[in-house]
């Protein structure tokens, strides 16, 4: 055992080694204490602490037979329960919950892909092991011992605590969603480098004499290359052509460019189909733009569960008219989110546009506030967002000037599948009951989904969401942005807030505020949530009465 291995989890580790003596499964395995050794090296004492050291070594020993027998190229997903007696009336000897055993070839993106899975169930996991083993198999998988030939292979071993499983069709879908998630992780890892030649395909497209100028292939090709130099990871890629007719197009998947999670040849995976387009659709394929980054209907099941980044890289014919597309599949690495935007391709030629679009003179104010909006500016956003959308919605938030008010931009994806709302409180205002109002106003007009939200809280006296909202069948095909945004300023409206504009109205302002800063803080909790803000100023008057009658004057502090 490694040196830098802790004493305390040595002595926790020849525990189960010697709790495992005389086991069923374990006669004549001489090698059991090197297994176990292995198995338990990199988990953390109080995991071994919390648990029997019995039921330990029952869990890697029904591992070890469940991974004893593993053709290449194949995974092997088991429950291990029947085996190690989960769920018995010993609770001391061993868990209440089910233990899922995973053994594979080793890959990148394995434990957070598993755990993706585990949490599109609803299925909460309480213990994870992840050992590597060198383990060497005959030529029908069967696992060999140190002295028998035959070849080696790097596994990974999983074991899975998770929630208590016992229906049947919900192991059933388990299993077959942990079967789904390692083919995709295979096929993506396994495609890396050819969906890198891909890119480098799609870099030398650009380069063709037909390209029209104005659709920046110099900046789609940069941006390329940056991509495979290691800021994406790519999961995805398939070739598609554009079929022009009268009134729509077809875009034509080409089913056998397919390759990571879009190979048609993979388990399960259904045949990809043409798909017609017309009208806003249509103009956005046919558009001479070299590079469009957007978002992707689906979420990522390898590494990270967010909706899956889609970069398009066109094609045009020698007069300069859109073919198809290069489309690439994948997630932004956090090198991509941490790096300044000027130090992006795509990006920082898309900030010095949005900046030459103002008259801002070099050290101003405004030059500064700019620069700050831009730089902080959500990075999904940056790279999705045209040059006009962004100086739209920056020129808006520039001119916001830390006002103590709530504003709203948003942006519509061109494929029409989800709005992009960049929501703007005061963060004294903000919670997280604010939060659920918010996304509440937001769904219920544009008529979809909260995906996710973001929230960024800073020095600044606003507060910043980030809502994407996607769109269903019920959207609504005209959007109100000025009353949805009066929506959101009496979704994030608090009572002492409604308290300050009912004195408004009612009197002038030094009066009104005069008011507000003596009585605003002293109605308690209970008053608040039963009399609305404006019902208030008739107690108020009655309690400035009294001031008076106590001869303490009519605005006396």
């Amino acid at each position: 055992m490694p040196a830098q291995i802790p004493a305390a989890r040595v002595r926790l580790i020849e525990r189960i080694i010697g709790a495992a003596r005389g086991m069923t499964g374990n006669s004549g395995k001489a090698d059991t204490s090197a297994f176990l050794k292995r198995y338990f090296v990199g988990v953390a004492e109080e995991d071994l602490l919390a648990r029997h050291p019995q039921y330990l070594a029952r869990v890697a020993l029904a591992h070890r037979r469940a991974g004893a027998r593993r053709l290449a190229g194949h995974a092997v997903i088991s429950i291990l329960d029947d085996g190690i007696g989960t769920g018995s009336q010993e609770p001391a000897l061993y868990s209440p919950h089910t233990a899922v055993a995973v053994v594979t070839e080793d890959m990148p993106f394995l434990v957070d892909s598993l755990l993706l899975a585990f949490n599109s169930l609803g299925i909460g996991v309480h213990l994870i092991l992840h050992p590597l083993f060198d383990i060497r198999r005959d030529r029908a998988g069967r696992m060999l011992s140190g002295s028998d030939s035959g070849s080696v292979r790097h596994e990974s071993w999983q074991l899975f605590e998770v929630d208590r499983q016992i229906d049947p069709a919900r192991l059933q879908l388990l299993h077959s969603t942990l079967a789904t998630t390692l083919a995709d992780v295979k096929a993506a890892v396994s495609d890396w480098q050819p969906m890198l030649r891909q890119a480098r395909t799609a870099m030398r497209d650009l380069s063709a004499a037909g390209v029209p100028h104005q659709a920046g292939a110099a900046q789609a090709r940069a941006l390329i290359e940056w991509m495979a130099a290691g800021h994406f990871t790519f999961l995805g890629y398939r070739r598609y052509g554009l079929r022009r007719g009268a009134r729509q197009d077809l875009l034509l998947p080409q089913a056998q460019s397919g390759l990571g999670i879009l190979n048609a040849s993979r388990p399960r995976a259904a045949s990809p189909a043409p798909t017609a387009i017309s009208g806003a659709l249509r103009r956005e394929a046919r558009a001479a733009r070299a590079v469009l980054v957007t978002k992707a209907n689906s979420r990522a099941t390898v590494h990270r569960g967010s909706y899956l980044d889609y970069v398009g890289v066109r094609t045009f014919d020698d007069r300069g008219r859109v073919t198809g597309e290069h489309r690439f599949l994948g997630l932004w690495t956090s090198s991509a989110y941490a790096s300044s935007p000027r130090t992006i391709p795509l990006l920082k030629d898309k900030i010095d546009a949005a900046i030459g679009a103002f008259d801002a003179a070099p050290g101003s104010h405004d030059a500064k506030a700019l620069a700050h909006v831009l730089e902080t500016y959500p990075r999904d956003e940056l790279f999705q967002a045209t040059v006009a959308e962004l100086v739209r919605s920056v020129r808006g938030i520039v001119n916001l000037y830390e006002r103590s008010q709530v504003r709203l931009f948003a942006r519509r994806d061109p494929f029409g599948r989800f709005y992009s709302c960049l929501v703007y409180v005061p963060r004294d205002r903000y919670d997280t009951r604010v939060r659920l109002r918010i996304e509440a106003v937001l769904v219920g007009e544009l008529g979809g989904q909260v995906a996710e939200t973001q929230v960024q809280i800073s020095e600044s006296t606003l507060a910043r969401l980030h809502v994407v909202v996607r769109l269903g069948p019920r959207q609504r095909a005209r959007v109100d942005l000025a009353r949805i945004e009066r929506a959101l300023a009496r979704a994030a409206s608090t009572w002492q807030a409604g308290l300050l504009e009912a004195l408004t109205a009612a009197m002038d302002e030094a009066t009104a505020l005069q008011h507000w800063a003596r009585f605003a803080p002293v109605f308690p909790a209970a008053y608040t949530e039963r009399v609305p803000p404006a019902a208030a100023l008739g107690d108020i008057a009655e309690l400035l009465a009294l001031a008076v009658s106590a001869g303490e004057g009519p605005v006396a502090a």
